[in-house]
Order: structure tokens, then C-alpha cells, then sequence
């Protein structure tokens, strides 16, 4: 019986050290700065149709100062953001390459708001399979945005990614594709972790410890019980 107790201790302590162990860098931007993050951008960015007559750049401040929600950081006292505030076209934000297994799934949570009053105002969040590549963000399958002319609260985000490569790449960008007005995309609590596997029955070597042995005994016991109430109910007749 002390067998499976302790093998059972064991496997709830390496289920909860599978789920709690964080694979992004400061996702939750605590540090007051993009600590472990790298900046990125396409400049000059074509948004506005070629030639480029107004090119401008993406500012990433933790946090910044244009579309706050409410509440500014959903952990914390701060949160990424990433702005534009001046007229012109930009497009670009952080990335972080992350080392995996292949073929094991990890799911990307968090949360995101924005702040547009053009349509052309976007921002989003994503996961590469694989190395940063900009020209890659445009196709790839696991992201959520939000954009157009519009002011969003912290929306939840939930991403699911099965890598094919042992690195895969968590990327924020915010584009301001027409030159007019003010964008801004606010992220926090980003966290990476792997899928947790679904837990075994951990069998005892000792049968007298198992569940399904015990069951068994058990099922014997009622019936045992049965036909001796049946047998009394007999001879008092």
C-alpha cells in the first residue's frame, strides 16, 4: 500500500512541475522593460501602397501611453506596448525564440488589447513553427488579431502549436497600414507551456495494493453476502 501511495505523490508532483514550468521570458513584462524579448520591424513599411511616402516606426514602451484599458496590466504594473503616434505607415513588434521537442504539443496563453481609429490599424500575437522570419507572420496559422477602427479590452488568447522543428517563435506585431491617426496593441501574462499528458493508472507490482484487485474483493464480499441471506431466508421458511 506504501508502494503505490508514494507512486502516486510522485506522479501529482511531476504533473504539477510539467504545468507549472514557464517557457517564455518575462512574459508578463515585470521587469519594467522587453527583458528577453527582440525588436523587429519592416521599414520602410509599403501599407499605404508603393512608393512609401510617409514611413514611420513601431515604439515599444512597458507600458505606453496611447488606448490604456482598463485595467492597464492584467498582472502586475506593467504590460508591452506597442504604438504608433505619429502619421505614416510602420509595421513590426518583439519576438522570442523558444527551444521544444518535436511533435509535442504547447499551448501559448495571454492576454492582448488594442487601440485603432483607422482600418487600417492591426495587431496580433502568434507562434512560428520554427525561426523568426517577418515575411512568415503574414501566413502563419496560429495567431489571433484584432484590428480596424476600434478600441478593444483585454481579450484572452489561447494558441496551440505542434512543432515539426525544435524551436518555435511567440511573435507580437502591430501595423499601421494606411498613414492616419494612432494604433496601439497592449499585451501581458504571455505564458508558453507544453499540453500536459494524460495521467496513467500506475500499477503495483503487489496485487493485494491494486484498485481493480480490491474491486474485485469486493464484488466477491457482496455476493458471498447474498447467498447467505439467501440461505437464512431459506431455512427460516
Amino acid at each position: 500500500m506504501k508502494y503505490i501511495i508514494f507512486i502516486l505523490i510522485f506522479s501529482l508532483f511531476i504533473l504539477k512541475s510539467l504545468t507549472a514550468s514557464e517557457l517564455l521570458k518575462n512574459g508578463d513584462f515585470e521587469t519594467g522593460d522587453t527583458t528577453g524579448w527582440k525588436y523587429w520591424e519592416t521599414f520602410p513599411w509599403d501599407g499605404d501602397g508603393a512608393p512609401v511616402e510617409s514611413p514611420t516606426h513601431i515604439e515599444i514602451a512597458v507600458p505606453g501611453n496611447i488606448g490604456i484599458p482598463v485595467p492597464p496590466a492584467t498582472s502586475g504594473f506593467f504590460a508591452l506596448t506597442q504604438m504608433v503616434g505619429s502619421i505614416g505607415t510602420a509595421r513590426g513588434g518583439l519576438y522570442q525564440e523558444v527551444k521544444v521537442m518535436v511533435n509535442t504539443p504547447y499551448i501559448l496563453t495571454g492576454s492582448m488589447a488594442f487601440y485603432g481609429d483607422d482600418i487600417g490599424d492591426v495587431t496580433l500575437i502568434g507562434i512560428l513553427d520554427g525561426s523568426w522570419n517577418p515575411a512568415l507572420a503574414f501566413t502563419a496559422i496560429n495567431k489571433n488579431y484584432i484590428s480596424g477602427n476600434a478600441t478593444s479590452s483585454w481579450v484572452e488568447v489561447s494558441l496551440t502549436i505542434i512543432p515539426t522543428k525544435d524551436i518555435i517563435t511567440v511573435f507580437t506585431e502591430t501595423r499601421q497600414d494606411w498613414a492616419h491617426g494612432n494604433a496601439a496593441g497592449w499585451y501581458d501574462s504571455l505564458r508558453l507551456r507544453t499540453v500536459p499528458a494524460p495521467a496513467k493508472l500506475l500499477i503495483s507490482k503487489d496485487p493485494k495494493d491494486n484498485l481493480v484487485h480490491k474491486e474485485e474483493q469486493r464484488q466477491t464480499k457482496e455476493s458471498q453476502t447474498t447467498e447467505d441471506t439467501g440461505k437464512s431466508l431459506n431455512i427460516k421458511d
